[in-house]
């Protein structure tokens, strides 16, 4: 997770990070994670960016979403502001503080800002335009920080969760996968889906070459130079290194670390096609290479673990204003 955190333009700030602190809000809450609080506009920030993270077509007439789209986005947020709260609770209950300087950089960063925008006036204004309040932009802010400094503490170098050299070759062994794959695309040349007659054309196409690639003797790298539609594994047809969390976030790949080396899996149905698997042993040399990555990754991996176990013993509960808000009235709550 670290340094791959999603940012929301010029605002600069970590739009997965949010978490109140002890100052008076002219907000009532939306949001108890763990006795902390989270309150209306913070919660309006978040509904409003994952709205605008959806298609623009979700939207019904007037601009009214229906309800199964503003409850995904309702508990999206609410996701967003418990992974947030927590981490600031850890923070507190490790002892981590800013120092002068980051308080420096925050102050600094935000002047700057304010600059950008041609005044304070400006700047409010770019900030309503985003459903964000000037104390929710600063908790932004300085959460950015304290995740930060949470991670280091926690699987940094030195970190209680820091891995040995004995432990990290183990996470890559567990962890990494190479694969070759054969796509048989759900879309058309001009990226429009296809109907479906055709979509049920490219499943047979799919299962006719599964069997050929099962078949005794069955060279799969020729199979993916003769049927692949995916540009990418075309220019990499002797195979591409995958992570389990890249493969659990994709629903083509879920299947990946399930399949022994050298065996061949599928039909698996993707968002843009139906996929041929073959799973690979990966070089030693790939560790070697790429040592440096696969310490990142056996950190995050560690990290979003803690984080989820955190988030599932943490004691989570939402208001009647969180029940009242949606993604037409959001703003209301912006003060």
């Amino acid at each position: 997770m670290k340094r791959r955190i999603k940012r929301m333009g010029a605002l600069g700030v970590c739009c997965l990070l949010l978490a109140g602190l002890a100052a008076c809000s002219p907000s009532p809450a939306a949001v108890t994670v763990n006795g902390r609080q989270a309150d209306a506009a913070e919660l309006a920030f978040y509904l409003e960016y994952n709205r605008l993270n959806l298609a623009a077509d979700l939207a019904g007439e007037g601009g009214e979403y229906d309800q199964e789209t503003t409850q995904i986005v309702k508990e999206q947020a609410l996701e967003q502001i418990v992974a947030a709260e927590i981490v600031l609770g850890k923070c507190e209950e490790f002892g981590l503080k800013l120092t002068d300087d980051e308080k420096d950089q925050l102050k600094e960063s935000k002047k700057e800002l304010v600059e950008s925008h041609g005044g304070k006036a400006g700047y409010l204004a770019y900030l309503k335009e985003n459903a964000m309040a000037d104390r929710v932009y600063d908790k932004f802010q300085t959460n950015a920080l304290y995740y930060d400094k949470l991670y280091d503490y926690l699987v940094g170098p030195g970190g209680e969760y820091s891995f040995t050299d004995v432990e990290l070759r183990q996470f890559f062994a567990d962890n990494y996968a190479q694969i070759q794959y054969i796509r048989f695309s759900l879309t058309d040349m001009e990226g429009d889906p296809l109907d479906q007659a055709e979509g049920r054309r490219a499943m047979e196409r799919a299962q006719q070459v599964m069997a050929q690639a099962q078949a005794p003797g069955a060279d799969f790298t020729q199979l993916v130079e003769s049927y692949n539609d995916d540009p990418y594994m075309s220019e990499n047809a002797g195979g591409i290194v995958v992570t389990a969390s890249q493969c659990a976030a994709s629903p083509q790949f879920a299947e990946v670390f399930e399949l022994e080396e050298g065996q061949i899996g599928g039909v698996f149905a993707g968002t843009d096609g139906y996929y041929v698997i073959k799973r690979l042993a990966v070089s030693a040399a790939y560790f070697d290479e790429n040592q440096d990555a696969v310490l990142q990754e056996a950190r995050d991996s560690a990290f979003n673990q803690l984080l989820n176990q955190w988030r599932d013993e943490a004691q989570v509960k939402t208001t009647g204003v969180f029940d009242k808000m949606n993604l037409s009235n959001l703003r209301d709550y912006v003060k």
